[in-house]
């Protein structure tokens, strides 16, 4: 099978493995612990974490080939894969390779695979778009994260039959787009995006910050192709921020906003103003 050229490369090209724990007893000798295991990378002898027995390991290369296929025939590009915590946590992203148009701009969608291997995450696969406009990826509020998997028993399999990513190239982004034409036709006003935002986040914004708020109004009337005038401006707003703005350093940016806080929020932001537009 041909290797697939990496725009952004970070080593995955390992394995893991389940070895013993030990304590030491009462009179200094080594016992075993049954409950627990350690998790270890096979490249380097990094421990990374302990699970349970029963956790099933899905490898980096059963990761990869979910969407190698698609690779290969060329519609799809891996750009950019990693991994988090020394190996904790790893991911792969994928462009489809087809530009497509939302309200006039161009936009490169994409394939998110996460992977935990400590017990810190489900294998979930989810879509996200890179708006060309202004280099903003965020996770498709539409449809969430996509599919999660936990590692029980028969993960790999399950994971291996899933479908999620050849129905996401076939009319995902479509869907998506139907969405967002929407929002860029219903006109919001600055007190609607001040009802949004205190929506999507939970609370009034008298109780946040003045400079957070400050920031999120700037970015609605001002973020790159924003005019504070629609909706979908007032969802670009959110995205934005949680892509380029929410943590100081470019991994945490990532972290925030394809898997952590920023993911939810993102996916909540469309689920409010869809409502709100309707």
């Amino acid at each position: 099978m041909a290797r697939p050229t990496f725009a952004v490369t970070n080593n995955l090209d390992w394995t893991v493995s389940h070895r013993p724990l030990f304590f030491t007893g009462v009179k200094g000798e080594p016992v075993r612990w049954d409950e627990k295991v350690a998790v270890v990378r096979d490249d380097n002898g990094a421990c990374l974490g302990a699970v349970s027995p029963g956790y099933e390991t899905v490898q980096n290369s059963s990761l990869l080939s979910l969407i190698q296929p698609m690779v290969e025939e060329g519609l799809l590009t891996i750009e950019n894969m990693g991994h988090l915590h020394n190996g904790a946590r790893v991911f792969a992203q994928a462009k489809i390779n087809e530009e497509f148009q939302v309200v006039g701009e161009s936009y490169n969608s994409y394939i998110t695979i996460l992977n935990g291997h400590v017990g810190n995450a489900s294998v979930a696969i989810g879509p996200s778009a890179y708006r060309v406009i202004c280099g903003n990826t965020f996770t498709m509020a539409y449809s969430g994260i996509g599919e999660k998997y936990r590692h029980s028993t028969g993960v790999n399999e399950k994971f291996l039959d899933s479908k999620a990513v050849i129905n996401y190239v076939n009319g995902a982004m479509a869907k998506y787009a139907e969405y967002a034409e929407t929002l860029a036709s219903a006109s919001c006003s600055n007190s609607q995006f001040k009802e949004a935002v205190e929506k999507i986040y939970n609370k009034d914004t008298s109780n946040m910050r003045d400079s957070f708020v400050s920031q999120l109004n700037n970015l609605f009337y001002h973020g790159k192709g924003n005019e504070g005038k629609t909706f979908y401006d007032a969802f670009n707003s959110i995205t934005e921020y949680a892509s380029n703005y929410s943590r100081k350093t470019v991994s945490g940016r990532f972290q925030y906003s394809n898997f952590g806080q920023g993911a939810n929020i993102n996916q909540r932001a469309m689920r409010v103003i869809t409502e709100m537009v309707a």
